[in-house]
């Protein structure tokens, strides 16, 4: 054991928890400050990366709307010889009494030179006749928003000009547009004009010179994209992969710009859209610019500054570590002979005295401990001295006290008057559990009691016990759990009182008090009978009279005979009774009458007294004596409260006064020669149950009998 303590004393040294506190406090401070690094330059470079994103984007779109406003007004300069050019389709048109089927197209085309053709389409969006074949029954219902255009133009009047945009057929091919509606808005007419000064000029803007210009000064993207909202790749006019064409399509619904994250390959991808459409043209000329940037790169840099860190980490643990154990083994060594010689003293030895040290602070502790160990040496001495005093005090008391360790269930104390009522001397029954002392059935009865008291925090009980010199005794046991300082059960703590004599004297008492009523009762009729047969003049009539007193003097007779039955001193033990029979018998010993009483209880069995049934006589014999001939009605019930049975008796009498309810159960309170209910109320308690009146005044009697868990059950088993 000393070696286990000493080495449990050197794993919690000083020195060693002074050291530990540096190491803890410098992984603490380095931590925090390399988390503070960290945050700080992933702010700063997401702020980096954010503003370049920002930068390069808002570049792009300033480049591209730059360039639309470049072609926008070259298209405006073809936009007077386009309608020039409807002169000329719109005269053969009326020639052709306003039937395009026949119209001379061919001709209108020489007419108006090289680059133009010509395009008639229908309410359905179908072009149905041009001069270009390629685009010959071409349905502009397959792009909605133009289809739309086309039928408000087609509603309207007047010349509507559009883009230089692609051919929606995929020949690579752009083109020059501009609309008229016929006066019957049946058709719209539509020019095409195409010139190689398109690929010079209007063209530019799907070179995308200028946006790698844009992209090149973000270090942080990999590829870009740009494509049209038709989804075509403008410098290949090619359609994407499925996955990014599906991007796109979301892009091109909503006209925003849209984020895809990709952490698993470090990508951010955005399709910045670029809003380019001019309510005055058909063709949608806006822009999707895919952007793929490389957020590895970003965190690359953050994991560099963290590896640095980590060495730097590293080496201030190491260092600081040498430093904390020198200043640990300096600070702790007069601490180490301080406590070297207070393991002396913790001994036994108070004659011992704490060495001298050097430094001033340990010096006042080396005064203080020495004047510690002089107070705990007179302390000691009165604490033994006490101890020596209580338990010669508790060993004297005449009531028996035992206590015994609840982890180990072993006796640690059994004063003289536990010896003397279980006849088992202390030597004999400290150091030792139930199962070493008492029989297999006896020491599995104390575990129940045991069981019992932490359950409910304490038992009171009266049991039974048997010993060789005195036989079959009553005794009263009260057991209560000893908590320590953490609320758990250190002790079980034993109080027991031989009342063997108190219970046969408290029996003795309730019969002589039960059979002295009764006889008072009976005496009281018999007078009464012999008064009004004095007042007859027949023999019969006197005779009929004598005839009751009869009956009277037979139950005084028989008074006296079970008076004498229950005098015997060993019958005092509870048992289990049913209490319908204990009822109807008590029911049963009284005198003739005309009250309607009543029993339903059930097949409940309680554990009490075996004068059970002569209590619910003496409980029954007080409703008669204060109802008088008013008293019509007694019943007793039953109903379960929880964990407990609660018994009622009730009577239609004139109840008992508010005063008097917890009075009449007191010593020495009798009315009218009724049985005391202070005797019936010590009975009950033998085995825990307890009675109180909770009735109303003038609303009749009512007791309620409270009977504990443990002490009562069903008789059906």
């Amino acid at each position: 054991m000393e070696n286990d303590k000493t080495s449990s004393e050197k794993k919690r040294s000083f020195s060693r928890s002074l050291l530990i506190a540096m190491i803890v406090l410098v992984i603490v401070l380095v931590g925090l400050i390399t988390t503070y690094d960290y945050i700080d330059l992933k702010n700063i470079r997401n702020s980096e990366f954010s503003h370049l994103q920002i930068q390069t984007e808002d570049g792009i779109i300033a480049s591209l709307r730059l360039n639309d406003e470049a072609t926008t007004i070259m298209d405006d300069q073809l936009n007077q010889q386009m309608m020039s050019g409807f002169d000329t389709l719109f005269a053969e048109y009326n020639r052709s009494g306003e039937n395009p089927a026949d119209m001379d197209l061919t001709k209108v085309k020489e007419t108006l030179g090289e680059g133009y053709d010509i395009y008639v389409i229908n309410t359905s969006g179908v072009i149905v006749y041009t001069t270009y074949p390629p685009e010959q029954n071409e349905d502009f219902r397959t792009i909605p928003y133009f289809y739309t255009y086309l039928t408000n133009v087609r509603l309207s009047q007047g010349f509507f000009p559009d883009r230089v945009v692609h051919e929606t057929l995929d020949t690579g091919k752009y083109r020059k547009y501009a609309y008229e509606p016929t006066p019957d808005h049946q058709y719209v007419m539509e020019l095409g004009y195409t010139s190689p000064s398109f690929n010079q000029t209007d063209l530019k803007m799907d070179d995308m010179e200028y946006i790698a210009e844009s992209v090149s000064l973000n270090p942080y993207i990999d590829n870009y994209s740009v494509y049209d909202t038709m989804g075509h790749e403008t410098n290949s006019d090619s359609l994407p992969d499925n996955v990014t064409e599906s991007y796109l399509q979301q892009v091109i619904a909503s006209r925003q710009t849209l984020q895809i994250d990709d952490p698993a390959n470090h990508q951010e991808i955005r399709y910045l859209f670029v809003d380019l459409k001019n309510p005055k043209y058909g063709s949608d000329m806006s822009r999707i610019v895919g952007l793929t940037y490389d957020t590895g790169r970003l965190q690359e840099t953050i994991n560099r500054l963290i590896f640095i860190h980590i060495l730097f980490c590293g080496l201030a643990l190491i260092i600081g570590c040498v430093l904390a154990y020198g200043l640990s083994r300096r600070m702790t060594l007069p601490i180490a002979r301080i406590a070297h010689d207070a393991d002396i003293i913790a001994g036994g030895d108070f004659e011992h005295r704490i060495g001298t040290t050097q430094a001033e602070e340990f010096s006042i502790l080396e005064k203080s401990i020495n004047m510690m160990v002089d107070s705990l040496k007179e302390a000691n001495q009165k604490l033994n001295d006490d101890e020596i005093f209580h338990r010669d005090l508790i060993d004297q008391m005449p009531v028996g006290i035992f206590l015994k360790k609840m982890d180990t269930g072993k006796y640690i104390f059994w004063n003289r008057a536990s010896e003397k009522i279980y006849e088992r001397s202390a030597k004999d029954v400290i150091g030792r559990t139930d199962v070493e002392i008492f029989s297999p059935a006896m020491a599995a009865m104390i575990k129940n009691e045991d069981m019992d008291a932490l359950a409910t925090h304490g038992e009171i009980k009266y049991k039974r016990v048997t010993t060789e010199t005195h036989g079959e005794r009553v005794i009263h046991l009260v057991i209560v759990p000893i908590y320590d300082s953490m609320r758990s059960v250190r002790y079980i703590l034993g109080i027991v009182e031989d009342v063997t004599d108190e219970a046969i004297t408290l029996k003795k008492d309730l019969i002589s008090s039960i059979t002295r009523s009764d006889i008072l009762d009976q005496l009281a009729i018999i007078m009464t009978h012999l008064e009004r047969a004095q007042l007859k003049t027949t023999h019969e009539a006197m005779q009929m009279f004598f005839d009751k007193t009869i009956g009277s003097v037979e139950s005084i007779k028989n008074q006296i005979a079970y008076e004498r039955t229950l005098q015997n001193p060993e019958d005092i033990t509870p048992t289990w009774q049913s209490v319908n029979l204990a009822f109807a018998e008590s029911t049963r010993m009284l005198p003739g009458h005309s009250v309607d009483i009543s029993s339903d209880v059930g097949d409940i069995e309680i554990f009490a007294d075996p004068l059970l049934p002569r209590i619910f006589f003496s409980i029954l014999s007080r409703s008669f004596h204060q109802g008088g001939s008013a008293l019509s009605k007694i019943r007793l019930t039953a109903r379960r409260n929880g964990e407990s049975l609660t018994l009622v008796y009730e009577d239609d009498s004139n109840g008992v006064p508010t005063d008097e309810k917890e009075r009449m159960f007191e010593f020495g309170y009798s009315s009218e020669n009724i049985v005391s209910l202070f005797l019936i109320r010590e009975l009950f308690g033998f085995t825990g149950i307890t009675i109180t009146e909770t009735g109303e005044p003038g609303s009749g009697v009512r007791f309620e009998i409270v009977v504990p868990k443990g002490r009562f059950r069903s008789a059906i088993r």
